[in-house]
């Protein structure tokens, strides 16, 4: 899939469409090299990492409530704005912008390598 315009060293990528989020839900896209929880809470649409920083799981596939999303394996929580643990706010993780763009929710995401670019580890490593 293409990526649209954005602004200057980044890009808009389509992630997943629209009609397979709903709000409190999330899934994965892998984008660029890395994989991303894209959710919706109530009419909004954010993005994240998706690999949690306490063990790798996999945020798209845990819960977002009150714009927390919560690991489904410990029940860490991260704001979708800002990437701060509730828990521990010395963790965090990455957040990126989303909008909902005809039937696709997009991210937009730094150009150049990521930091999971050929460096396969237990949480980039996906079935």
């Amino acid at each position: 899939m293409a990526p649209t315009a954005a602004r200057d060293g980044f890009r808009w990528h389509r992630a997943v469409e629209a009609g397979s989020l709903s709000s409190g839900r999330g899934r994965a896209a892998q984008l660029d090299g890395r994989w991303i929880a894209v959710v919706q809470d109530g009419d909004e649409y954010f993005a994240t990492d998706d690999a949690c920083p306490h063990q790798g799981a996999p945020l798209s596939e845990g819960i977002v409530l009150h714009g927390l999303v919560i690991c489904p394996w410990h029940s860490w929580a991260f704001d979708v704005r800002s990437g701060r643990c509730a828990r521990a706010p010395h963790v965090g993780i990455a957040t990126y912008a989303a909008r909902r763009r005809g039937e696709w929710i997009e991210v937009e995401l730094p150009d150049g390598p990521s930091a999971a670019d050929g460096v396969p580890n237990e949480s980039s490593a996906r079935p």
